[in-house]
């Protein structure tokens, strides 16, 4: 790792010294020197807290992760850090927030900051794709009625089979197409019911994300001009 700062202090040394994929050793090495942090200078612990954040995500530590989020952004906010290491630092580091937030199925949430973000980026696709998965989860109750209904229909249907082979062919076979029929438009009506839920929620959260951000895209635009 090169270095980022001049007269750089045995703690954040050590710190840079550990491997960067060597995420759980330097979340240890972080909770050891918890109380040596403050003593850094303001660029060195912001830097160790960016990649601690890091580290906690990319270790699972989801809730830990969401929580140093709010610290690491307050932080680049009071200090005007716009890029840290190349990157928009308040930008991925709520982007990684809304990432623990969706495993933690805080769904709501993570719905909240991605749509923050794309007013911030309308451009993002990363953010609007991922905004769209969360939308997905977070409509899928209204799926519900449409799955409950189509497995009424396919067991149905399968009763319907049920009785045609053990009833209808054995003692009133005049009624066999009439019941194929019947059978077959139950089950073809369960599976498109099922499908059409699941492509509804989808196209849905797709159109009502797409034309966020143009809305958005078309404010800023405006705004600027």
């Amino acid at each position: 790792m090169r270095p980022m700062y001049p007269n750089r202090s045995e703690t954040y040394e050590a710190f840079l010294a550990i491997e960067e994929g060597a995420y759980k050793e330097r979340i240890q090495y972080i909770e050891e020197n918890f109380f040596m942090l403050r003593q850094l200078e303001a660029e060195e612990y912001f830097d160790m807290m960016v990649l601690y954040g890091e580290a906690l995500f990319e270790a699972g530590e989801y809730a830990r992760q969401a929580k140093l989020a709010d610290h690491i952004v307050e932080m680049s906010i009071e200090r005007n850090i716009l890029k840290h290491r190349d990157q928009d630092v308040y930008f991925e580091t709520l982007f990684k927030k809304a990432a623990s937030l969706h495993n933690l199925d805080k769904i709501d949430q993570a719905v909240h900051i991605l749509k923050e973000l794309v007013k911030i980026n309308p451009d993002h696709e990363s953010t609007k794709l991922f905004l769209i998965n969360c939308i997905i989860r977070q409509k899928k109750p209204t799926v519900r009625p449409y799955r409950n209904i189509s497995l009424l229909l396919l067991l149905s249907s399968a009763f319907v089979i049920a009785a045609e082979l053990i009833f209808v062919r054995r003692f009133w076979p005049s009624w066999t197409a009439i019941v194929e029929i019947v059978r077959n438009g139950l089950f073809i009506s369960g599976v498109i019911l099922l499908i059409a839920g699941e492509v509804m929620v989808r196209y849905r959260a797709v159109e009502d994300v797409y034309s966020f951000s143009r809305e958005t895209k078309r404010k800023k635009e405006g705004q600027e001009a």
